[in-house]
């Protein structure tokens, strides 16, 4: 009796991992649908977009003389 509680929990597990790899495959190539669909609607407009500058990052300090 122990013995099939404990093969009936292995299989459980077994199941729910084997959906969550199913659930993990599926959104990759969702993601990846999406991003192709971006870049293709993307290159079909005619809006230039400016090229990024980089921005140096600025410290300041707290004034603790006070």
């Amino acid at each position: 009796m122990h013995s099939d509680l404990m093969l009936d929990a292995v299989r459980a597990e077994a199941a729910y991992r084997a959906e969550e790899l199913r659930k993990a495959g599926r959104s990759a190539w969702a993601a990846r649908a999406r991003r192709a669909t971006r870049h293709f609607r993307a290159t079909r407009t005619d809006v230039e977009v400016p090229a990024q500058q980089r921005r140096e990052a600025s410290r300041t300090t707290a004034d603790t003389a006070r």
